[in-house]
Formats: C-alpha cells, structure tokens, sequence
C-alpha cells in the first residue's frame, strides 16, 4: 500500500532519497508453530484424560447399579450383561490406575480408550432395548471425552457414530416408525439429543481450537526490541497481525518531543514508516473514544461497540463520526480492532484490520497485544533516554580532554611567545632557539590533537590512543610540563617501576597532572612542581606538590566538601568522580597539595 498525500496534509518520507522507509517482511515460523500446538495438545489431553478416567469408574460402578435396579431391561438370564458390566468396571479403574501414574506431557493409548468406550455402549445398549436402554448415557459421556481429546472432529465424528447407532438399534424396523405403543418418540427424542449435544460440542471444539490457537500465538512468538533508537514499529506490528491474523496493521503515535506524528503501516509482511504534520488526521477518534479499546464493524459508516470495561460493550449511538474521516478514507479502514496506549508523553493507537471474524474476544486479545507493544516503547524512549545522556557524557569527557590538554598546552605556549617580546638585546642564535622550542611544543600539540580527533572516529578508542605505559608517559609528560611553563617539575614512582595500569587509568593520571599543574602555574604562580605516584592498599594515589600561592584555603578539604561547596578544580573533581575515585587539597607549610585516589581496577 501506497500512502499519498491529501490536500490537508503532505506526507514526510523516511529513508534515502526521499523514499519511504520500506522493511522486508521477515521469515515464517511455521514450524515452530506447529510444534508449540502439538506440545500445547498433548499437555491438554494428559490432564483431560485423568478426569475421564474417574469419570469412567463412576459411570461404570452406577451403571451396575442401575442394572441392577432397573431389572426389566435386563434379558434373562441376566448374567451376560452383569459379567460385562463388572468387566468394564474393572477396565475402567485398571485405566485410570495406569493414567494416574502417566507424566502429564505423555499421551498414549487414548484412542485404544476411546474405542473399548464406542463398543461398549454398543453392546450394552444393544443388549438392552437399544435407544430406550438405561446405558444411553455412556453416549454423552463418549461424546465429551472425545471433545476434551480431540476436540471439534473428535466430537464430530463420535457423534456420527453414535447418531448412526441409534438409527441402527431403533430405526433399522420400519414398522416401528408407525407403531404407536413402541418407543419411538424416546428413540426421536433421543437421536434429537445426539444431534443438538454433538452441534454443541463440535463448536465447543472448534472455538475451544480457536482460543488455543490465539493464546499460544499471544506467548510463543515475544516481540523483538530494535537496537539503538529506532521505534519499534516492526516488531510492533509483526506481532499484532501474527496474533490477530489480520493482513493489515496499523500504529498511529504522537511524541511530545517530536513535533510530527508517526504513521507505521505493515501490509502482509511488508512496512512503511512514514512522519506526518501533527494535525495530519486531527484527533484520531471522537474525544469521547480517545482512551477506549474499539471493535469497529464499519467504519465509514460508524457502526463500532465500545469496550467501557470488565467485559462491557456499548454501541455507538452519536452523530458524530467516532473515527476521523482523513484517516478511514486514507487507510481505506472497513472492520478493524482498535485499542489504545499511553508512555509518558508517548500517545499511540494500534489497528488490527479487516480480521477474519470480527468477536468480543478480539478485544481482549487486542488490549493484551498493546500492553506488549506498550513494553516495547517503554523500553525505546529508555534507550532513547540512556542514549542521549551517554551522548552528554561523551561530550563533557570530551571537553575535558581538550581542556586538560591541547588548550593547557596552547596556555604555555602563548606565555612562551608572550616572553619573547620582553627579550630585545639576545643574540640571534637565542632567539632561534627559543623559536625552535615552541615549534617543537606545537608540533607535539599537533600530533596530541590529531589522535585525539582520530580516536573519536567510528571504532577509535579516545581513551587509549598512543603509548600508555604509566612511568614513560609520565615521565614523557614531565619533560613537556618542563618545556611548556618554564618551571621545575620533578616526578618519582613507588614502587619505582612496575606499576601496570589500564590504558584508560594511565591516560585519566596523565591529564590530571597535566591539569594541576597547569593551574599551579596560571594561576598559583607556581615555579616548583613535584609529581609522587604510588601504589597503596588497592588504590593508585597521585600527589601534585607546588610552591605557589595556593587555593587560599587554610585547612584540608576532602572531596565530599569540594563537591558540597563546588570549590576547587572542576575538571579534577569532575575526573576523580567519574573513576569512582577522591580528591583532596591541603595547604603543608609552603606548598600546595593536591591528592587524586583513584581505585585500581581488580
């Protein structure tokens, strides 16, 4: 199906190229079906055939009695039907004696059963007065065991027999037909009984098949989550018209976030997708229906029943038209099921189209469709949610990396330049040196900036490009820090080697030191930096001393104060809490502490 646009309304596409966003259907699971049914059948007729055979003990025990009571139906002597009679007794407990002990997911013998039943009834009732024989109830007892078994053709075709043992037993003299002292309208009434009882069951059967078919198509097959944010209209509606039966589908929703309305349209396996004007069809039922559950019999003509709850239908009696007239004609919707959901800000109605037979049960089929289909948004706008949060987070390490990093060593670089123009009587050979000294710290910022911009490519890896090992990158780091501020810097290891780290531990050390000691320098005028990493109880601990003017505070400040007072380096706080670690900064004497703890990785 081809969704153009009205007049009222033009239709955004999906997809490359304007086109509409078209997903190919996916494959049968027909087999597994048909296993499920079978597995579900058998499950069903263990459990049946325990009732029966306790039903059969009483039958046969009260058909002793009656025989007994009721001695003018019995021939004479009476002997040979009394020995069968005590006969099928003791079949029928020896039966259930062995379906008692049988596993409930094991069925065996029940046709065997079935059978020892049909000729039992035929030789006890043709033993004693055929259709008026006080046996006649072994025939509804054999027809709702082969009901419960087999359902609408083990009722269909029991019921032939039986109804062709009747004609056989009582009709098979033709003078009977006309005598009015015989027994013919006990046997009539009888074969009435058969023929009604059997119609019964034979629907019986057939709606209890139906029900059982639509349940195990409700739980066998659980609709697939889509990966990353895309809505999962697909699995949404592959669902619905699996468990429905029905050729078409429909999901209409609304975002409150997004300024469109979606429109998903699965045709026999095939589905588009497309994004609307919000007011692309206005509301899409009468105000009055919004949050109801439909079983639309015509739609364009307004013939519905209302689902007002706990099994209660109502018809629809207004004027108004209570599905939009844009979205019957655009749709082309005659019969369909329609039920309503809600998440959060999320609006949504499913349609189940043209169903092959329209009944209050597909109402209840339908709202459980919908609290599946509603599980599947839910778990989207959560992935929605954890995505774009994640994105935040990326952008926050990401600056500051770039802050920590290539801006710091850009700061050194401008106070190198900003130095030059103080030197006026140096000799030429000094000022190319000190010219080759920024050109070196630049190119060196160059190749730091383009793996960090080749790390944030697909498949790069941010945190672990380049060289990691902890005492070469440190130690690499110092000579820079060095180079860059002009300034002492100093670095000793405890254990003094041997400290094997994450790439991604040793990179978060690396630009925490880069970063204090770029804020001793700036703004502590620090000329004397020394850098202690050791290794203690579980955790790495670095420890930045500086001889600068410090934060101003006079007392020790742990990382619950820093965080509660929003003091402090923002970027080492923010850093030390992301690896689950501590940050501390102390004044001792003349220097500056600054104490990063970070948990080492088990």
């Amino acid at each position: 199906m081809r969704l153009e646009p009205s007049d009222r309304f033009s239709a955004r596409r999906l997809g490359p190229a304007g086109a509409f966003l078209r997903q190919p259907p996916r494959p049968s699971v027909d087999g597994d079906q048909a296993s499920g049914r079978k597995v579900w059948a058998n499950t069903f007729r263990a459990r049946s055939d325990k009732v029966i055979a306790v039903g059969r003990i009483l039958l046969a025990a009260g058909s002793v009695w009656i025989a007994w009571l009721d001695s003018a139906h019995v021939p004479l002597p009476p002997e040979p039907i009394y020995f069968l009679l005590y006969g099928y007794l003791f079949y029928a407990v020896a039966a259930a004696f062995l379906v008692w002990r049988t596993e409930i997911s094991r069925v065996r013998g029940t046709l065997v059963r079935h059978i020892i039943d049909v000729a039992a009834l035929a030789t006890f009732m043709s033993m004693t007065d055929g259709p008026a024989s006080p046996f006649f109830m072994f025939m509804p007892f054999t027809l709702l065991s082969a009901t419960l078994h087999w359902r609408w053709r083990g009722a269909l075709y029991t019921g032939l027999v039986c109804f062709a043992a009747l004609l056989y037993l009582g009709y098979f003299d033709s003078s009977d037909l006309l005598d009015p002292d015989s027994d013919t309208t006990t046997n009539a009434s009888r074969l009435l009984f058969i023929f009604v009882a059997a119609a019964l069951l034979v629907w019986l059967g057939a709606h209890q098949e139906a029900v059982r078919a639509e349940l195990l198509r409700l739980v066998q097959r659980t609709p697939a989550q889509p990966r990353g944010r895309e809505w999962p209209a697909r699995a949404a509606l592959d669902y619905a018209a699996h468990v429905m039966l029905v050729p078409r589908a429909l999901l209409l929703w609304t975002d409150a976030e997004e300024p469109w309305t979606y429109v998903a349209v699965w045709t026999e396996g095939e589905l588009e997708v497309i994004q609307m004007p919000p007011d692309a069809f206005g509301s899409w039922t009468d105000e009055k229906l919004q949050r109801s559950s439909l079983l639309i019999s015509d739609a364009a003509s307004g013939r519905l029943l209302i689902h007002v709850g706990e099994g209660r239908f109502h018809q629809w009696a207004d004027a108004d038209p209570p599905i939009s007239p844009a979205l019957v004609e655009t749709f082309k919707i005659t019969s369909a099921v329609s039920t309503y959901f809600q998440v959060d800000d999320l609006q949504a109605r499913l349609f189940a189209l043209e169903p092959p037979a329209l009944t209050l049960d597909d109402v209840a089929i339908a709202e459980i469709i919908a609290d599946r289909v509603k599980a599947l948004f839910e778990q989207a706008i959560l992935v929605r949610r954890l995505s774009d949060e994640a994105a935040v987070d990326e952008r926050i390490r990401i600056g500051r990396d770039l802050h920590d990093g290539v801006l710091q060593a850009l700061a050194g670089t401008a106070l190198h330049l900003q130095s030059l123009r103080k030197l006026t009587d140096v000799p030429p050979e000094v000022l190319a040196e000190r010219l080759d000294t920024i050109q070196a710290m630049l190119q060196d910022e160059q190749r730091e900036l383009r793996g960090f911009i080749r790390a944030l490519e697909p498949g790069g890896n941010l945190q672990v490009a380049g060289e990691m090992h902890l005492e070469r990158q440190l130690e690499a780091l110092a000579a820079r820090l060095r180079q860059q501020w002009q300034i002492d810097v100093s670095i000793a290891f405890d254990p003094p080697s041997g400290i094997d780290l994450p790439l991604a531990l040793t990179y978060e050390l690396a630009r925490m030191t880069s970063e204090a000691t770029a804020n001793a320098v700036r703004h502590g005028e620090a000329q004397t930096v020394r850098i202690v990493v050791r290794v203690d109880d579980g955790s790495i601990v670095l420890t930045i001393d500086d001889d600068g003017i410090g934060f101003g505070y006079g007392e020790r400040l742990d990382h619950a104060e820093l965080e509660r007072e929003k003091i402090g380096p923002r970027s080492l706080r923010e850093r030390a809490a992301a690896r689950g670690g501590k940050l501390a900064i102390e004044r001792i004497a003349e220097w500056t502490r600054v104490v990063v703890m970070l948990p080492m990785p088990q």
